[in-house]
């Protein structure tokens, strides 16, 4: 089975925010593209100093690419990297499930115990869903956590009659 690319993923996390004009859709993903990295990756240093550059431009614009402006604390390119990580966990956790589907009909929702999880995340947890749902559209429907979800799913530990 061929598993969504990043892109994928950064493109929905980009429509789904709803913050950005179609242009701004356009320019972050095309930020994007170029400069979000894995986390932990250190850039070299040219890159690092492209990156800089661009983080300027990408904030001076934002007025002309946001549909409404961001806290004056939240830079356009502060959201831009929530997007890649929203859009990173989006993909982990896809990836997972499908993983999941070749050993086990049944997947649980955990939560990473932040204390910032929304009712339905806390009201689920260790809940039993098929490993069929999509994990993103299940939690896209229900969940309110922000600014994501910090649920995964895991195997469920199913029990066995003596």
């Amino acid at each position: 089975m061929q598993l969504p690319a990043l892109e994928h993923y950064l493109a929905l996390a980009i429509r789904q925010s709803g913050a950005l004009t179609p242009r701004g859709e356009a320019v972050l993903a095309d930020y994007l593209q170029q400069f979000a990295q894995a986390p932990g990756v250190p850039l070299g240093e040219a890159q690092a100093r492209a990156k800089d550059a661009a983080d300027l431009a990408l904030n001076i614009r934002a007025a002309e690419l946001l549909r409404a402006p961001l806290s004056p604390r939240r830079p356009l390119a502060t959201f831009a990297g929530e997007l890649h990580r929203s859009a990173l966990l989006q993909k982990a956790r896809f990836d997972a499930v499908a993983t999941m589907r070749e050993f086990c009909a049944q997947m649980s929702l955990t939560l990473a115990n932040t204390g910032e999880e929304c009712a339905w995340c806390r009201e689920n947890e260790g809940r039993s869903f098929s490993v069929m749902e999509d994990p993103n559209e299940l939690l896209a429907r229900h969940c309110a956590c922000t600014p994501h979800a910090w649920a995964t799913f895991h195997p469920a530990i199913q029990a066995f009659d003596a």
